[in-house]
């Protein structure tokens, strides 16, 4: 058998344009537990400012519906947030930083699977959250036991964060070709609503005056989403 010499004189190896297995698994990883690339600094200040935009668009509109005069800015603070009102937060918050993280870039689509994952983890948690509240509500021998209340929240906030990873993943990747998305702990951010929710159930100091800062949550998942690559 005849090998190709390369100008030293050494046989070729065949396989050198092939990216070895460290570097394939390095790549998988990273896909896979969103270990963003580099992000430019002017990439970064656009998805912020996109969804800080969003966050004070929705904050405006919840403001106006509340009857609350923002011609204060401190009684931003003063606004009551329920399902309605968090999922038209988080909604324009993080359409707000992909919009911004997008103006360009050339990683556009990754932006756009970034944000439909940070909208899912935002709300579908929200959605389960808030019937399971319901329920124990309505149950004589739940409603004043701290410990069943603390329990079912938490439980309906990881059943619904692992559900909205199932079904971001099939909307970003329908045919299955890379690798899904897997959930972090900066992902749990988005939910730290409800955790406050049940922190002030079980009396915990200040987790009420926290939740006021529900805002700056959804602020978070919009730079995150903008600022992906």
């Amino acid at each position: 058998m005849s090998y190709q010499l390369n100008i030293n004189n050494t046989p070729a190896k065949p396989f050198n344009s092939f990216k070895s297995a460290p570097k394939v698994k390095k790549g998988y990883m990273n896909y896979r537990y969103h270990n963003s690339e580099a992000v430019e600094t002017h990439t970064k200040v656009k998805a912020l400012a996109g969804s800080v935009l969003g966050a004070g668009i929705s904050a405006a509109i919840v403001a106006k519906t509340q009857k609350v005069k923002l011609s204060n800015p401190m009684n931003i603070f003063k606004l009551k947030y329920g399902v309605k009102e968090m999922i038209a937060v988080s909604s324009l918050s993080i359409i707000g930083g992909v919009i911004g993280g997008m103006i360009g870039s050339n990683k556009k689509k990754e932006k756009m699977d970034e944000g439909v994952f940070q909208f899912m983890n935002a709300t579908v948690p929200l959605l389960l959250v808030h019937p399971t509240t319901k329920l124990l509500d309505n149950s004589k021998s739940l409603k004043e036991n701290k410990f069943a209340r603390i329990a079912g929240i938490a439980a309906a906030l990881l059943v619904g964060m692992k559900g909205a990873a199932v079904i971001s993943n099939f909307i970003n990747d329908p045919n299955d070709k890379v690798p899904d998305r897997k959930l972090t702990m900066k992902d749990a951010i988005a939910n730290i609503d409800d955790a406050l929710g049940a922190f002030a159930i079980a009396k915990v100091p200040f987790a009420d005056k926290v939740e006021k800062i529900i805002p700056l949550i959804f602020v978070w998942c919009g730079y995150r989403a903008g600022q992906s690559n």
